[in-house]
């Protein structure tokens, strides 16, 4: 009885692994087919097996040369029926061999894509490490990516990845603002249609579709030479667990001056945050609402800066600027040297431990000072 067991159950492990590859029931079915018409076509109309075989596979592939065709009655039903099943199974066939090529390329493109990708990453150094592709950290790696600052995204949610790298692709990104604006349907479907590896290839943004949470990732996203880490997940849980983590490692692998930024939702985790080693913790609500309020009360303000996020203005934005490492030749010069010659806003000065807010004109720069700049 046992052994009636084990046959079945080797029987069953049989089945299943030929239900997990197509190809070969498609050619259990094309051999059985063939053995069968051969042994049926050679019975009933007294054919060699040579003949019967020659039969065999012209009706299967439907050629008909017409020099050996069935004569007795048995043989033409044989033949009719056997024809049909034969363009049946063909056409199985062909398209199971259609599906499984097309899925040998699209997976050897995936993983050229991913080896270009890793090598993208290795090659980071002095680069930020956005954790989060929600809105807030799409909106981070935008600003990124168009000052030319080194970045990586670091998402869990592929959904939530994918839209982030929509995005980061110039045409699609005005193509949505013009449909918001002006109310009109545009197909985006050769962006919407592409795979995550595909829509990175396009962006030539550097992502890792995975958990920041997890400090091997972050080991992955190159920690130990990033410049700074940027956690903005939806949930402050999340982000300190990830602030926490990063400090760790970076201060492991001797990463001293790396700089935390988190997102707090929550007035609570704001003082968590900085206990576990973030250098600035920012509530994007709070900024919102600011900028809201702002925008009312000065519409011409809000109208200048909505033109700046949708990229119609030409793109401003504040830098630092260490003045003796970065601009030596501004040394001795006025504030309003520098505004003349290369027409660059200086908004404020650090100066020691103090702020010139707005610096006078006639203020000379040094060569310890840092000026934050507009423009």
């Amino acid at each position: 009885m046992n052994i009636f067991i084990n046959i079945y159950r080797r029987l069953g492990i049989v089945r299943y692994h030929l239900s997990r590859n197509e190809m070969v029931i498609v050619a259990w079915a094309a051999g059985l087919l063939l053995l069968t018409g051969t042994l049926v076509y050679s019975w009933l109309e007294g054919w060699s097996l040579l003949d019967s075989l020659y039969a065999t596979v012209i009706t299967m592939t439907t050629v008909g040369y017409g020099d050996l065709s069935p004569q007795t009655s048995y043989g033409r039903l044989f033949a009719i029926f056997f024809t049909l099943i034969a363009i049946g199974i063909g056409g199985y066939a062909l398209s199971v061999l259609a599906s499984f090529v097309i899925e040998k390329q699209a997976t050897r493109l995936d993983r050229v894509l991913r080896k270009r990708k890793m090598e993208r990453i290795d090659a980071l150094t002095n680069h930020i490490i956005v954790c989060g592709a929600n809105f807030v950290g799409a909106r981070v790696a935008r600003d990124y990516k168009l000052t030319g600052i080194p970045f990586l995204l670091i998402e869990p949610d592929e959904v939530v990845l994918r839209q982030a790298l929509l995005l980061l692709i110039p045409e699609y990104y005005q193509s949505k603002i013009d449909m918001l604006v002006d109310i009109k349907e545009i197909d985006l479907s050769q962006y919407e249609d592409r795979t995550v590896s595909e829509l990175g290839e396009i962006a030539k943004v550097p992502f890792l579709l995975d958990d920041p949470t997890d400090d091997y990732v972050l080991l992955q996203a190159g920690l130990d030479r990033a410049a700074g880490l940027m956690t903005v997940m939806p949930d402050d849980r999340d982000n300190l667990t990830i602030t926490i983590g990063g400090r760790m490692i970076a201060r492991r692998l001797g990463n001293h001056t790396l700089r935390i930024m988190a997102r707090a939702d929550q007035l609570r985790y704001v003082r968590k945050m900085y206990l576990s080693g973030a250098d600035e913790v920012r509530m994007p609500d709070a900024i919102g609402g600011g900028e809201m309020a702002l925008h009312l009360a000065h519409p011409e303000i809000g109208k200048w800066w909505s033109a700046k996020l949708r990229g119609e203005a030409e793109l401003v934005s504040f830098s630092q600027v260490n003045v003796g490492e970065e601009r030596p030749s501004w040394v001795g010069k006025t504030v309003a040297d520098v505004h003349a010659a290369e027409g660059l806003l200086l908004m404020a000065i650090r100066r020691g431990d103090e702020y010139l807010s707005p610096p006078p004109a006639a203020t000379e720069l040094e060569r310890d000072d840092i000026a934050i700049i507009f423009g």
